[in-house]
């Protein structure tokens, strides 16, 4: 009796091990496809990241440019005012000496 106990122990003992070894292959596994995952995941973002940076630059370029055109348009209007405002100024000065 002692023999067979000593026996169904060591066979159990066997079964156990090959299961802790499949657990940790398991375990392994796993560990390895989140780290894989978590990787993916991080390239998605950094590249997410990078679009929106390349988008924000080229908005920014679009932004700046327009500002500069209408600082220009902005620059002649007024050059364009005060010259009209002149010519103003002289037509009412000739207006106003033909009429003594």
């Amino acid at each position: 009796m002692n023999g067979d106990l000593k026996s169904k122990l060591k066979q159990e003992n066997t079964q156990l091990v090959h299961r802790v070894n499949e657990l940790e292959e398991q375990l392994k596994d796993q560990e390895t496809r989140a780290e894989q995952n978590l990787q993916e995941q991080l390239r998605r973002h950094r590249e997410a990241f990078s679009k929106m940076e390349r988008d924000k630059n080229t908005q920014m370029e679009l932004l700046t440019s327009r500002n500069k055109s209408l600082e220009e348009d902005n620059s002649e209007m007024s050059l364009s005012m005060i010259r009209l405002k002149s010519q103003t100024e002289r037509l009412d000065e000739v207006s106003c000496a033909g009429f003594f």
